[in-house]
């Protein structure tokens, strides 16, 4: 079975001033959007327009919301952050197996939003696509010197500068994402949800890949530090997983 949720991979990149329709950041916005944890308003990452994806994705995810809300909970460093939307006004918590880390965590005066910006969706091509697989899944070393000057070529129109130019950090929903800490059998927590009881069961059923974010000060991401130029931290991440019966969706974070 495979991992990611649309063989497509788009890289989501920061596009100021162009009307997207898809954001990085901004107040929740859903009545729900609360950690069960900490008790404090769930952190909008990005929020995507669904009704732009659909032309391209035939994904149930895509065609069953307008709105895909991304959220997490940095305050309890949320572990399986689950929730539903429902009738895209709402959200109920499933689980969160985090634990609260005090007010100044991640950093003092931590926000409680972040400012909306606006981002694209970038197609990842197929023969770069190709060579990311290699580099993430078996080692970048399978690849030649030419093989590696072309992913950091390619690369340089999926993120802005400031990420190392030998790593392939990026901003990603569908496709293979590249992953810190791995692949993971994330089953979905959704008690009435058939996946949820096959899961338990021992089957293959699991949650799909769907989307990467990482620490990124410059696209508006402060997620764990707030200084802004080359030396931040890009190697931390908000993974997210999708259930395709009940569309869940759960977050966790991954560093390195």
């Amino acid at each position: 079975m495979s991992w990611y949720y649309t063989r497509q991979g788009y890289a989501m990149v920061v596009r100021d001033g162009e009307p997207t329709g898809h954001w990085f950041g901004g107040e929740p916005y859903h009545t729900g959007a609360q950690c069960p944890v900490c008790r404090v308003p769930l952190l909008l990452l990005a929020d995507l327009d669904c009704t732009r994806i659909r032309g391209k994705e035939d994904a149930k995810l895509f065609n069953s919301l307008k709105r895909l809300p991304l959220y997490y909970c940095w305050r309890c460093c949320a572990e399986h952050l689950t929730y539903l939307i429902i009738d895209g006004k709402r959200i109920r918590v499933l689980r969160n197996e985090g634990e609260n880390e005090g007010e100044d965590f991640p950093y003092e005066k931590y926000p409680r939003s972040f400012p909306r910006r606006p981002v694209a969706l970038v197609p990842l091509d197929y023969k770069l696509a190709k060579l990311l697989a290699v580099y993430q899944e078996i080692d970048r070393y399978w690849l030649s010197d030419q093989d590696r000057r072309s992913i950091s070529r390619r690369m340089t129109k999926f993120r802005h500068p400031g990420f190392s130019p030998r790593d392939v950090n990026r901003h990603q929903i569908g496709g293979l994402l590249a992953l810190i800490q791995g692949h993971e059998r994330v089953g979905c927590p959704n008690p009435k949800c058939k996946a949820h009881r096959s899961f338990k069961a021992g089957y293959a059923t699991r949650m799909k890949e769907l989307a990467v974010l990482c620490n990124d000060p410059q696209s508006g991401l402060p997620m764990v530090e707030t200084s802004e130029g080359p030396q931040w931290n890009e190697w931390v991440q908000v993974v997210f997983w999708v259930c395709e019966e009940c569309l869940a969706i759960a977050a966790s974070n991954r560093c390195d």
